[in-house]
Formats: structure tokens, C-alpha cells, sequence
């Protein structure tokens, strides 16, 4: 990715007051390293790339070590519910953030690995999900991801992971790819 591209990237997401929400709640409930990940990150990307439609304020965050539960500290008007993964939501009239500690990751925990940004970037289920954006280093990371984005093609990033997710939305890895192509104007590159 070119380096005014990524400007552009990090520019949005300054201006964008839901994330600087996002970032102070997420920041104050979490210690050492801290990522956003999923729709806002990859879309984000192509919106600025490719000039996709802006995505909806929905955010989704990996935290290297999360606070405990009866620890969480929130702002007025949020409250904390569980995800379908039985992680803390934050939630608001507004918009929800998803707070993930990384040793949760569904992905991480199935293949028996390290919980590392890499190991998760390794068991996203398509290869556009493969990217997240370091809030302590500012910096995007997840080469397969960034070339997905870049390319605007969609694929199978782990096989495994990928059947869990399409067979949670009640549809075929192929059926998966494809829904999440169309929606950014991209090709899904799956047999």
C-alpha cells in the first residue's frame, strides 16, 4: 500500500469521532498491545482505495490482555453485554465495540497457537479479514489482507475457519466469499 493511501486510511479514521469513542473505551479496559480489526478496518480500506461505500460505525478490537470483567470502566450511556462468543460488548444507542482478548480468539484456540496479532491475522477466515490496524504503532498489518484489498479479490484465508464462519451464516464457504465480494464490488476467488 502506498504510503498516501495509508494516510488517507489513518485521516479518516481521526475524523471520525465514533472511533475516537471507540479507541477511549477499548484503551482504558485494556493493557498492551491493541488492534482494530474486521468490516471497519477492511472496508475503510477499500473505501479509500477503491471508493467503496463507507461502512457503518461498528468496531471490533483484539486486546492483548483485557481487564476483568467487574473491572470494566465504561462511559455514560454504554453498558457492557456478551457477544456471540461470550467476549464483553460494549454497547450504545449509537454504535457497539466488540472487545476481544487475543488469547479468545476462536481461530487461536482450535489450532493450539500463541496468541499473537500474527497468529490471528493467519486464522481469519478470508484472506480480506487478514488485516488490522496496530493502535499503539498507527501502522496497518497483515500483508495477505492488504494484498486482498489491494487486488479486490476475496479468498479462503484458513480453510477451517472459513467452514465455522460460512456454516454460521447458514452458507457455503463459496456462498460466504461471494456475499462479502459483492458487497465491496470485489471477486471472490474460490472454487
Amino acid at each position: 500500500m502506498e504510503q498516501t493511501d495509508f494516510r488517507k486510511y489513518l485521516g479518516l479514521m481521526l475524523k471520525d469521532e465514533n472511533f475516537w469513542i471507540a479507541w477511549s473505551l477499548v484503551s482504558g479496559n485494556a493493557f498492551g498491545g491493541l488492534w482494530l480489526i474486521g468490516g471497519y478496518v477492511y472496508r475503510n480500506l477499500a473505501h479509500v482505495l477503491h471508493d467503496t461505500p463507507k461502512p457503518r460505525a461498528d468496531f471490533d478490537f483484539i486486546v492483548e490482555h483485557a481487564k476483568e470483567a467487574r473491572e470494566i470502566k465504561l462511559h455514560n450511556g454504554w453498558k457492557v453485554e456478551k457477544n456471540r462468543y461470550g467476549n464483553p460488548k460494549f454497547v450504545s444507542e449509537k454504535f457497539c465495540i466488540d472487545y476481544v482478548p487475543l488469547a479468545n480468539i476462536d481461530s487461536i484456540k482450535r489450532r493450539g497457537f500463541a496468541p499473537t496479532i500474527e497468529n490471528f491475522l493467519s486464522g481469519t477466515p478470508l484472506t480480506v479479514q487478514s488485516v488490522a490496524f496496530s493502535i499503539i504503532t498507527q501502522e496497518l498489518v497483515g500483508d495477505v489482507g492488504l494484498k486482498a484489498i489491494l487486488e479486490r479479490t476475496i479468498g479462503v484465508n484458513d480453510k477451517e475457519q472459513a467452514e465455522i464462519a460460512a456454516r454460521n451464516k447458514g452458507k457455503s464457504v463459496k456462498e460466504y466469499a461471494e456475499e462479502k465480494a459483492d458487497a465491496l464490488g470485489f471477486r471472490a476467488v474460490v472454487s
